[in-house]
């Protein structure tokens, strides 16, 4: 039976990577593929003189599907994969999450529109799949929009994480300057983004980017049969942005982690409930060393659709 299920699991993987999701954040334009990849220099674990690097890699494949012309059916998905060690003197883990996305978007009138997404995710080393690897969660989120170039937006985030269930309230306001030269979206706590052009082909700008992530990992560590991470990242980018031919953008970054923890928990230490900061009956014990914050670079390389 537990062949049949794991079958079932794998296949379900493979539908995914070809299933592409949607960016809603209400700009003038839609991110049709974006690929990421950064690293670090070496980390140092607390209390040890061992270091690790942390590399990251991600795909982000984007469209939406025009029912008619209030509604549009949102399909999608998001890999992500993290090289890193979790212990100072063992081997390198490799986490991976898959998250796929379907919802809607309805515009009632030109001022108010509405987004509601169900984001059923795939969080794991690969290790032994299990429903443990699991998870589910979504979105739904509301958008007022005074202009085409200023909107405001205001929703909830909620996900089924190893850790229980976890909470996102959500702010956001997305501006676009009348000469199309300065660009700003915030999402909080989520996302801040500005950005400002100084050339055609080039701008400057700034980003912060906050995440709470947790994965079901198998037999990291000898006598760790089933356990799981919790990935918590908070950073901060200065970069540079490049407008290339045929809708190309590219994006060379620099930044600096704040507080960045990778936690390992034993499966069955949970909390109650879970907001950003915020952890209610949490009595769970820490079973490895976090390594030290440190400096970033990215590049992310995007195909974009402007919209009209």
């Amino acid at each position: 039976m537990f062949s049949s299920y794991k079958f079932r699991i794998f296949c379900y993987v493979l539908t995914l990577q070809f299933i592409i999701v949607i960016n809603t954040h209400g700009q003038n334009y839609v991110d049709l593929v974006k690929l990421n990849a950064s690293t670090t220099p070496l980390n140092t674990f607390d209390s040890s003189r061992s270091q690790s690097v942390l590399n990251e890699y991600g795909a982000d494949l984007s469209l939406p599907i025009k029912l008619n012309e209030k509604t549009a059916f949102l399909t999608g998905a998001i890999y992500e994969n993290i090289n890193t060690k979790l212990f100072p003197d063992e081997a390198m883990q490799s986490l991976s999450g898959i998250t796929l996305k379907l919802g809607v978007n309805h515009n009632f009138n030109e001022h108010f529109s509405t987004t509601m997404v169900l984001l059923p995710k795939l969080a794991t080393n690969f290790g032994t799949l299990t429903q443990k690897d699991m998870q589910l969660g979504g979105i739904a989120l509301f958008k007022y929009a005074v202009n085409k170039n200023l909107n405001y937006r205001y929703g909830l985030y909620y996900n089924a994480e190893r850790f229980g269930p976890f909470f996102v309230p959500l702010l956001g306001v997305y501006y676009l300057s009348n000469n199309t030269r300065f660009e700003l979206n915030v999402m909080l706590p989520l996302s801040a983004d500005m950005n400002y052009r100084l050339i055609k082909f080039m701008s400057i700008g700034a980003n912060f980017f906050g995440q709470t992530r947790s994965y079901h990992v198998s037999n990291i560590s000898p006598g760790l049969k089933s356990s799981y991470v919790v990935r918590v990242t908070n950073e901060l980018y200065g970069y540079l942005k490049f407008t290339l031919p045929k809708n190309i953008i590219l994006l060379t970054k620099c930044g600096y982690s704040l507080g960045r923890k990778y936690r390992v928990y034993h499966d069955d230490d949970k909390t109650d409930l879970a907001f950003p900061l915020t952890y209610i009956n949490d009595h769970r014990r820490q079973l490895n060393k976090t390594f030290s914050d440190g400096l970033l670079f990215q590049a992310v390389l995007i195909y974009r659709l402007p919209l009209k």
